[in-house]
């Protein structure tokens, strides 16, 4: 396995979440424009990073949040992804934990607008 440096892995991350938006907005756009655009949005801890998503809504000149769904859980200190097992913690038991890591070219592949894709 490749070892790469906390910034490259930090690099590749910001262009995992930038994928992951995009992900979210197309499917939003094509099957459901009627309804709130949703933002994803990162929240960091001490090991994992949190991938969230929100809906946002425009009242007027407000706007505003609402609700907060669990996309994704990536590890800082290597990149890999894995899917919530609770809104908590990333699910890290069974061979099949890690789906990707970030730093792969196709690390996107393993997102769906409703976060990560199960093991196959």
């Amino acid at each position: 396995m490749i070892e790469y440096s906390e910034e490259e892995i930090s690099l590749a991350f910001e262009h995992f979440v930038v994928s992951a938006q995009k992900i979210v907005d197309n499917y939003l756009q094509t099957n459901f424009p009627t309804l709130p655009n949703q933002r994803v949005f990162v929240k960091g801890g001490s090991v994992y990073w949190k991938l969230l998503r929100e809906d946002v809504i425009e009242d007027g000149e407000t706007r505003f949040a609402r609700g907060g769904y669990i996309h994704a859980f990536v590890r800082k200190r290597d990149g890999a992804i894995f899917m919530p097992a609770s809104r908590k913690a990333p699910q890290t038991k069974g061979k099949s934990a890690i789906r990707a890591y970030v730093t792969d070219e196709w690390a996107a592949s393993v997102l769906t607008p409703h976060g990560v894709c199960y093991a196959r």
